[in-house]
């Protein structure tokens, strides 16, 4: 069975649809465990007579998602209080809001951190609210110099739960002008691990969760991101001339448009706006470049091109590879503590920059190599990704 179908049978699961009692449930499983779904498809088919092996998998998933949660929100219910205490406002992001207030069962959907919003005037209160709970932080730049180039803080860590505190909702270098002070004007409120706390709109959340999977990740979360979409517009009254009006303000066209276009036409979503927000200039090769994305079709491809290989490749100018080169292998000390575990200010880090030399080419000579050598499909996936991206940014 091609990945398409295999995707669209593990969909027409997830979304309630009749389905074969002999379809290949050990391979939709499998599929599901990719998307990290299987708590959602336990939740699906459990009185849907599916087959007993496969029923305990399911519940196994589920289950272990639930305890993962439940510690997760605790763990939220401890900061919030804490926050609000301080007297720091907070917008909780995605997973957590989703979980709770859209799916309306905190084991149905997977996260793996905690996203909160906070105003930039307050991250250097809240950060300190976090050391003082027991996090731990790589961050040693100015905030001002992190808020210039990145969206959050290095993520806040302790055994077990990881923080990520963000100031705006996509990096600042992004092509988009996301109004910040709007997000929190339109904000509203929720009850969420037990706190009154506040949530993005229901027309953010949508916009939110378009540009992450398509901008921010290039539609390579497969499709959960498209079940999160969907869920949310079946949730919640979606004001569609607001979802048109933000579209144009962010300059956020192209991102929005394929993100809900595919939403439409794979997973049935109500789009009432669909063409309306049509570009004007609307390439149709990027449409499957998504749906290919999506399904993983490159994902057997060994040891793809990173974003960064084939930005280098795509280069014209010896100047801009240069300093890909040099950007990539000298990261900033923050960047080096994380990916090292190393406190920032420790004299070690310095040590972990050789080590960082090797691992890059050892991760990407063979991969430059064969774009090198013009391997047809590793030229093929870098030039499919450059082009995707390249339009998204538009």
């Amino acid at each position: 069975m091609d990945k398409e179908t295999m995707g669209q049978l593990l969909w027409d699961c997830l979304s309630g649809k009749a389905v074969n009692s002999t379809a290949d449930w050990d391979t939709i499983y499998q599929v599901s465990e990719k998307y990290r779904v299987t708590p959602l498809l336990y939740h699906r088919l459990k009185h849907r007579g599916v087959p007993a092996p496969l029923l305990k998998k399911l519940k196994t998933a589920y289950v272990a998602n639930l305890w993962i949660n439940t510690a997760l929100y605790s763990e939220l219910s401890k900061i919030l209080s804490t926050l609000q205490q301080a007297g720091i406002p907070v917008i909780v992001l995605k997973g957590a809001h989703l979980a709770e207030k859209v799916y309306g069962n905190i084991a149905l959907r997977p996260m793996n951190d905690l996203d909160i919003l906070i105003k930039k005037a307050d991250l250097f209160a809240a950060e300190q609210k976090l050391l003082e709970m027991g996090y731990s932080s790589s961050r040693e730049t100015d905030i001002e110099e992190i808020c210039a180039e990145y969206h959050q803080l290095p993520a806040f860590i302790k055994p077990n739960a990881a923080v990520e505190i963000h100031w705006t909702i996509e990096y600042p270098t992004s092509p988009f002008t996301i109004d910040v002070d709007g997000l929190w004007k339109r904000a509203q409120p929720a009850t969420i691990a037990g706190i009154e706390t506040l949530v993005l709109s229901p027309e953010d959340l949508l916009l939110h969760l378009c540009l992450h999977t398509a901008y921010h990740h290039i539609f390579q979360f497969g499709l959960r991101p498209f079940y999160d979409i969907w869920e949310t517009i079946r949730h919640y009254d979606i004001d569609w001339e607001q979802v048109q009006l933000r579209t144009h303000e962010w300059d956020a066209n192209n991102s929005i448009y394929l993100a809900l276009y595919l939403a439409k036409t794979s997973f049935d979503a109500n789009v009432p706006i669909l063409e309306k927000l049509k570009p004007a200039k609307f390439d149709p090769r990027v449409e499957s470049w998504a749906r290919e994305e999506v399904l993983g079709q490159f994902e057997d491809l060994l040891s793809p091109p990173s974003s960064v290989i084939i930005e280098f490749w795509k280069s014209k100018h010896l100047s801009e590879k240069a300093s890909i080169v040099l950007n990539r292998l000298f990261p900033e000390r923050e960047e080096m503590a994380e990916l090292y575990l190393v406190p920032p200010n420790s004299p070690r880090i310095y040590l972990y920059y050789p080590v960082r030399l090797i691992n890059m080419f050892r991760r990407h000579s063979r991969v430059l190599w064969r774009l090198l050598r013009h391997d047809k499909e590793t030229v093929n996936f870098s030039e499919q990704q450059f082009g995707l991206r390249k339009w998204l940014s538009h």
